[in-house]
């Protein structure tokens, strides 16, 4: 898989901008847009209108649609939403997007009437969602996102870091990065530039230690390669099985693992000479075997 950039869409005017939510409600049959609908049928997301005409309420007054007002709603009114909500997805653990995605009122609503959004889940007896935990990596995220790009066979868009294929919420990735495009452009930079880590095949992999006490092998590597090396052995591999040529789906009940060619029980490390792309089919089959064994057998 190649991974590439959308165009990207900085610079439209605003009657560009108005011109795109008007033909969403017309799409729709509708005389307003909600945020969920925008950021599903939209070019961009609603939040380039909070930025550019300060609300996405009074987008809707200058493009000539009926502007949605919650000003009236109490604090009781938000948490017993969010509730709701909470109820609806059957978890007590909801990130922003989720309520964007099911609540009635705005995040801002919600903050101006119980103070923050953390305060208005502990006020509810919620939990905060993962998007809030600091101990985030970028690996982490880097991992996320490639991993959620494979599933999808292209760039990921707000509106797919959903559960059950991604791990995280849309929101850590502007949060760390100080936008989702700078996010997407360090994601790109970091798998594509190879910093000397190239495969050849004919390369020996490090030998391990081995321990003459218990006869054990003390491994110089872990055994779960990182998101990077699992990329880039796998990009070598054409994203394909090197035994049947099988390529990931998921719906066909294949995904694609990475093999330790010489064993991890033998010695194996995890490097890139000594990894290859198999479907489940065959790792499973092949198990702890090399592959002359599996020619004799």
């Amino acid at each position: 898989m190649k991974f590439e950039l959308k165009p990207y869409n900085y610079g439209l005017s605003d009657r560009e901008l108005l011109g795109d939510i008007q033909r969403v409600a017309k799409e729709l049959g509708k005389d307003y847009v909600t945020k969920a609908e925008y950021d599903k049928y939209g070019r961009l997301c609603s939040s380039t209108f909070q930025k550019r005409f300060g609300g996405f309420g009074k987008a809707h007054e200058l493009a000539g649609l009926r502007r949605i007002r919650n000003h009236q709603a109490t604090a009781q009114d938000c948490m017993a939403d969010l509730r709701r909500v909470a109820q609806t997805l059957g978890s007590d653990c909801i990130s922003t997007e989720d309520y964007k995605a099911n609540g009635r009122y705005s995040l801002r609503v919600i903050s101006s009437r119980v103070g923050s959004w953390r305060q208005a889940i502990a006020d509810t007896g919620l939990r905060l969602s993962s998007q809030f935990h600091e101990t985030i990596s970028d690996e982490d995220l880097f991992e996320n996102l490639e991993q959620l790009w494979e599933k999808l066979g292209r760039q990921p868009s707000k509106n797919d870091f959903v559960k059950p294929h991604s791990r995280y919420s849309y929101a850590p990735y502007p949060r760390r990065f100080g936008s989702y495009r700078k996010a997407l452009e360090a994601f790109v930079e970091a798998v594509n530039s190879e910093g000397g880590t190239a495969h050849h095949p004919d390369d020996a992999s490090p030998q391990p230690l081995h321990n003459e006490a218990n006869q054990r092998f003390v491994h110089r590597t872990n055994r779960t390669p990182s998101w990077r090396l699992r990329f880039l052995v796998m990009r070598h591999d054409n994203f394909r099985c090197v035994l049947c040529g099988a390529v990931q789906n998921p719906d066909g009940g294949i995904t694609l693992e990475l093999d330790h060619t010489v064993p991890w029980s033998d010695g194996g490390e995890t490097t890139m000479a000594n990894l290859q792309t198999l479907c489940n089919w065959c790792n499973g089959g092949k198990s702890n075997l090399t592959l002359s064994e599996n020619k004799k057998g």
